[in-house]
């Protein structure tokens, strides 16, 4: 009986031991699975980080690329803008405006009509604000010639008698629609300006018409009005050119 006992006893000894073992070997591998997972996530963790960095580099690299071109873009952008403004200047000090325009249009004008550009430089050497001119104008009447009437004495000189002007115009229609002989005032009239020799220089409008011409060494200011009836009024000033 004691001997069936004892038998009991060291069965269930053993029994306990081996659940002893076992609960210890589940702890142990429990355990290890436990630190397993810890370094391999710490691992995967790691990996993750140094992704991360490699990231942050590469877009960091990408940043200072992207910022050395905006600078270099603004940088050409600034210099662009710069020799734009230098054209402006330029062209704001360079090109002529104004009466100065003005001049150089006429300059090119009669460049272009034949005149030679020494003659030119010598008359703009020669100009000047100050003038001489006569005292007094000095003024005639002319016969304006119409398409049904012309004057033997239709003209008039000037300057003893270096200039010769005669006019031309349109016939005054009466009330009955009929053509009278002299000219209309009110419609334009052609007015011709001979110097002795034989050049011309001509004008045409509504009077009263007002003109400056160049004869030789003599600029004259020519004001022409209606007078009487077939007649217009002229006055002359003549001044030295230039």
């Amino acid at each position: 009986m004691s001997y069936g006992l004892g038998l009991s006893e060291k069965k269930q000894a053993r029994q306990r031991r081996n659940r002893f073992f076992k609960i210890i070997f589940y702890i142990a591998l429990i355990a290890g699975a436990g630190m397993y997972g810890y370094y391999e996530g710490q691992a995967t963790a790691e990996r993750r980080i140094a992704d991360i960095e490699g990231q942050v580099i590469a877009l960091t690299s990408e940043n200072d690329r992207l910022n050395d071109q905006a600078r270099a873009a603004l940088d050409k952008q600034s210099a662009a803008l710069a020799e734009a403004r230098a054209w402006r200047d330029k062209f704001e000090n360079e090109i002529p405006t104004g009466p100065v325009r003005d001049i150089l249009t006429l300059v090119q004008q009669r460049i272009a009509d034949g005149l030679e550009p020494e003659r030119l430089n010598s008359l703009i050497t020669l100009a000047q604000n100050s003038q001489n001119c006569d005292p007094a104008p000095e003024t005639k009447r002319f016969i304006v010639n119409t398409p049904i009437f012309s004057s033997p004495g239709n003209s008039v000189s000037l300057g003893n008698g270096t200039i010769t002007v005669t006019g031309n115009g349109k016939s005054v229609v009466n009330e009955q629609n009929k053509v009278e002989a002299w000219y209309d005032p009110n419609e334009e009239v052609e007015i011709t300006f001979t110097q002795l020799g034989g050049q011309t220089e001509k004008m045409t409008g509504v009077l009263p018409l007002h003109k400056s011409v160049v004869f030789g060494a003599n600029e004259y200011r020519f004001s022409i009005l209606a007078g009487k009836q077939s007649f217009a009024t002229i006055s002359a000033t003549r001044c030295d050119f230039p």
